[in-house]
């Protein structure tokens, strides 16, 4: 019974059908299946809570007929506004999730709401005029989508439909093009400051330069990049500040949207540049990106390794220090809602994500179970949550350390965006899972997928003691058997046992001294892991509890 349970809930809980993009390929992948069991999940709750969530908003007042479609930042400072990042990010999630019907949904949003490749950065929360000038992060994320959705079609993945996703990559890569200077990429298409480096996407110039109808010189976008990746003065330790000025000079007086200490730091702009060159050490096992990202590992590890992932100053005797204690972020995640801020230090689902893409690209094996580990640490069931339930989402629900603001940093959904976080958390497991591909060369040059480490990320249980001869042929092992009617749990045994049910993350859920016992499940979702215990030994199992 024991085994049948087990298997049963892996097979229900990481089934190998999973609803992200399969395509065989030989990336390193760490636990893969159990991740892109929970990307699915989180991506599920990105369209709830990011897109579904928004149309009823003020938003969308002047587009009342509008099919939705906007990815809204629910916690921003004028909660439920919608910028073209978010397009872009949203694009690539849809893509790699294999949801065309979403991805078409949130391109034509982007063209509706003005927030599209070369149209404006902000659509205000009140549904007025989008603010001009684009962000050039979200057109280069744009055009990308848009190259690999072509690539999907025309190989049969993905249907045919109204948009001519060819024709519109070309227009987005020209948008593009458009501000470059001399190779390095302007911020804005019409906002040239300086510049920010964790915009610089080496691996996705490399895209364009093969797609690119008009033959531009890409190769040089992606060979100035990374000159400017390394003048940077906090190179040696793997790291770029949020803003350069255009002589290099790091830091950048007023900086864009998070102008935090100029841009001085290795804070939210910035810590972008570890996934977007890792892409390219992946992708295209490019050395400059795997030199840079090997100064990168060799710093956090210096720091603590998977605990160590946080965001850090860059200048003087504080170089590779933590940003200030005592430093806190009030004008945003609810500015006025002061239960909701939060210190600009962050130990959390995003900064493990963003760290581990440096892991996957250059870091050995141990190197990515423990980060794999840290970041299940990250995700975690709630059992006190509506009969609907399901856990989509990327955060702990209450931070284990609350209780005390000052050391707890309170990361817990609380305190984080529920936007920016997850998806630069959903980045990184993509990576682990082996799902975020270079879609082109995965579908033009097939190979045969390697697994790369197997194994679980979750907290796994003992292996049960060996049987006993003289119980053996006695046939007096605990011999138990669990079943589920609706939200009952039935529990027995052939003697008393104590039971224990804990969920994945070691949480007691529940326990009893007896031969036979019932458990409400309540409004748990997910699995349970059942224990039997007496003199004899333990027994134990798996069981997936599912919507009833």
């Amino acid at each position: 019974m024991r085994a049948l349970i087990t298997t049963l809930a892996l097979l229900t809980m990481f089934s190998t059908a999973f609803a992200v993009l399969e395509i065989p390929n030989a990336q390193p992948k760490v636990h893969a299946d159990e991740w892109k069991w929970v990307l699915d999940s989180t991506w599920q709750g990105i369209k709830r809570r990011n897109i579904e969530s928004c149309r009823s908003k003020t938003i969308y007042r002047q587009n009342p007929n509008s099919k939705g479609g906007l990815i809204c930042r629910p916690k921003s400072e004028t909660p439920y506004d919608a910028v073209s990042e978010g397009i872009g990010y949203g694009m690539l999630l849809a893509l790699y999730s294999d949801d065309q019907i979403t991805f078409d949904l949130i391109y034509n949003a982007g063209k509706e709401f003005g927030l599209n490749f070369c149209q404006g950065w902000r659509k205000p929360a009140d549904g007025s005029g989008t603010e001009p000038g684009s962000a050039t992060d979200a057109d280069e994320d744009i055009a990308l989508a848009l190259i690999f959705a072509d690539k999907l079609q025309k190989k049969g993945k993905w249907k045919s439909g109204s948009i001519n996703y060819y024709n519109d990559a070309q227009s987005a890569v020209d948008c593009v093009w458009g501000s470059m200077n001399n190779g390095l990429l302007w911020p804005g298409n019409s906002w040239q400051p300086g510049y920010n480096v964790g915009y610089f996407a080496p691996a996705w110039y490399k895209i364009f330069n093969s797609f690119d109808s008009q033959k531009r010189n890409w190769t040089n976008a992606v060979d100035k990049s990374y000159e400017f990746i390394r003048s940077n003065s906090s190179y040696d330790v793997g790291m770029v500040p949020d803003w350069n000025q255009t002589n290099g000079t790091p830091g950048l007086w007023g900086a864009g949207y998070n102008g935090y200490n100029n841009g001085k730091n290795f804070f939210k702009d910035a810590i972008r540049v570890l996934w977007r060159v890792a892409n390219d050490a992946i992708w295209f096992n490019e050395q400059r990106a795997k030199d840079f990202l090997t100064k990168s590992l060799t710093f956090i590890k210096g720091k603590g390794g998977p605990d160590a992932a946080n965001f850090y100053q860059l200048e003087g005797a504080n170089k590779g220090a933590l940003l200030p204690a005592a430093d806190k972020w009030t004008e945003f995640n609810g500015q006025n809602n002061s239960s909701t801020w939060r210190y600009r230090q962050e130990h959390s689902w995003l900064t493990v994500g963003q760290w581990a893409a440096a892991v996957m690209a250059v870091g050995t094996d141990d190197d990515k179970v423990a980060w794999s580990k840290k970041m299940s640490e990250f995700y975690e069931y709630d059992v006190n949550k509506s009969e609907d339930y399901k856990p989509d989402f990327f955060g702990l629900i209450e931070d284990q350390a609350k209780g005390n603001y000052e050391t707890s940093r309170y990361e817990d959904t609380t305190h984080n965006e529920m936007y920016f976080d997850q998806f630069l958390a959903w980045f990184g497991v993509s990576l682990m899972s082996g799902t975020w591909v270079n879609v082109i060369d995965a579908l033009d040059k097939p190979v045969a997928n390697v697994e790369g480490i197997l194994g679980s990320p979750f907290p796994q249980l003992p292996p049960p003691p060996p049987i006993d001869p003289i119980i053996a042929k006695n046939n007096v092992r605990l011999g138990i058997q669990v079943s589920q009617i609706g939200n009952i749990l039935r529990l027995q045994s052939k003697s008393d046992v104590t039971w224990k049910i804990h969920n994945l993350q070691g949480k007691l859920l529940f326990s009893s001294n007896s031969k036979e016992t019932t458990w409400n499940v309540g409004n748990f979702r997910g699995v349970a892991i059942v224990s039997a215990t007496n003199g004899f030994g333990v027994e134990s199992s798996k069981h997936f509890i599912g919507q009833r």
